[in-house]
């Protein structure tokens, strides 16, 4: 075996492995959404309520990459990665022994935290060991698999479910996660020297977050990029309740479904992708938006005629289609505004999207118990406030100097 051969071996081994865990945060998301309506009655509480261990999960992986992105710099990868390993572990067996809603959410706030430490944590081993077209690679191989949860935890969850109940589905996270700190143990080896560790300075960490928030080329198109998770997370939080209780879908088939929408949403970015080569990041915007709001009209309109789901589904169907295709621009846009500090900018980005998405998820779950045209009603005055924002952020004249580059100064 060559030496090019063995660098590419290695390299796809180190691929796989941080593919592995950057599947944690998904599928802790997705993969017990069919279970909610019988965790609900288990942990004697109402759906809104249940919806609270979506929000506090969201808030704590958001909040998480805003405060571990430092920290890593300055104590390395594979320490905090094996301390952010096990921490999921514990946090998910909890979950699976919980009996009360305050266990829950306090078991749903450790595995948040987690899933942000190991997040954050593989994006930046990809930066460390790879740059150029083969750190594009890597990164693609990444959302790549990252899209697919989506797609597989939900079905994998309702069918877990409904074999075998919710407890089984915490289960089964812990499981994933035992194997994730197997792998990475042997696999992941240390890959920031101790040459290019940075000293944990909080106030430098603080007056670049600020000078970020307050630069338009940058707020404008991550509010607008926020908007859209705000859309998703209303997405998810309301619709287990509104196909299961509301139409009567069992919770394995429940997880197919929703899984399908999941597959429009990676067909949504391979669109994107594709049309990046020919189209300007503003144009794919405006029309991932544009038909993010159409599908979620369509939803609504046919709710109000009494279609059911068949009507239903196909609507949301486009909504994440679109959903799907918006997104990369729209992180292109706000992460092309500056020219230095692109970490701190990755998770300011990444921090907001999921902060200010979570806010939906109670929401919607307030709503959803009104009934399908509730739901959807809000889901379409989310997509109207991105497509706003997405059109803002592409016909904004912006200075020409960062915000970053102005603190720097």
């Amino acid at each position: 075996m060559t030496m090019d051969t063995q660098q590419q071996a290695a390299g796809m081994k180190t691929a796989a492995s941080l593919a592995l865990i950057t599947i944690l945060g998904p599928s802790a998301i997705d993969m017990y959404l069919a279970a909610m309506p019988r965790m609900t009655q288990d942990l004697n509480t109402d759906y809104a309520t249940m919806q609270l261990t979506l929000t506090v999960f969201l808030l704590a992986m958001g909040a998480g990459q805003l405060v571990f992105g430092p920290v890593i710099d300055a104590l390395g990868r594979r320490r905090p990665l094996m301390a952010g390993l096990l921490v999921f572990i514990l946090a998910s067996l909890w979950a699976a022994v919980s009996t009360s809603m305050d266990t829950m959410l306090s078991a749903r706030f450790f595995q948040g935290l987690s899933a942000a430490l190991v997040l954050v944590t593989a994006m930046s081993s990809v930066r460390d060991l790879a740059s150029g077209a083969r750190a594009t690679q890597l990164f693609a191989l990444l959302v790549t698999i990252q899209g697919a949860a989506p797609i597989l935890a939900p079905a994998v969850g309702g069918v877990i479910d409904m074999q075998f109940g919710w407890r089984a589905v915490m289960l089964a996270l812990a499981i994933v996660g035992a194997l994730a700190l197997a792998n990475s143990s042997v696999n992941l080896p240390e890959t920031l020297i101790e040459e290019k560790r940075v000293p944990l300075k909080l106030d430098g960490v603080f007056r670049t977050y600020w000078h970020l928030l307050a630069d338009p080329r940058f707020i404008v198109p991550a509010l607008a990029l926020s908007a859209v998770f705000f859309f998703l997370f209303g997405y998810v939080g309301g619709a287990s309740y509104v196909y299961q209780t509301g139409y009567g879908l069992r919770s394995d088939v429940f997880g197919f479904v929703f899984g399908g929408t999941g597959a429009a949403m990676m067909l949504g970015a391979m669109g994107s992708s594709r049309l990046a080569r020919t189209r300007p990041a503003g144009l794919l915007a405006l029309l991932g938006v544009a038909i993010m709001g159409s599908g979620a009209a369509l939803a609504l309109l046919a709710a109000l005629a009494g279609a059911g789901l068949y009507g239903i589904v196909p609507g949301l169907f486009i909504a994440m289609f679109g959903l799907g295709m918006a997104e990369p621009p729209l992180m292109s846009i706000a992460m092309a505004s500056q020219e230095r500090a692109l970490g701190a900018t990755a998770a300011l980005l990444g921090a907001g999207t999921h902060i200010l998405g979570s806010l939906a998820t109670p929401l919607a779950g307030a709503l959803a118990p009104v009934g399908a045209h509730a739901w959807l009603g809000f889901l379409l005055v989310a997509a109207l406030a991105a497509m706003a924002l997405a059109l803002v952020s592409v016909r904004r004249v912006v200075p020409k100097k960062t915000a970053v580059e102005t603190a720097v100064e």
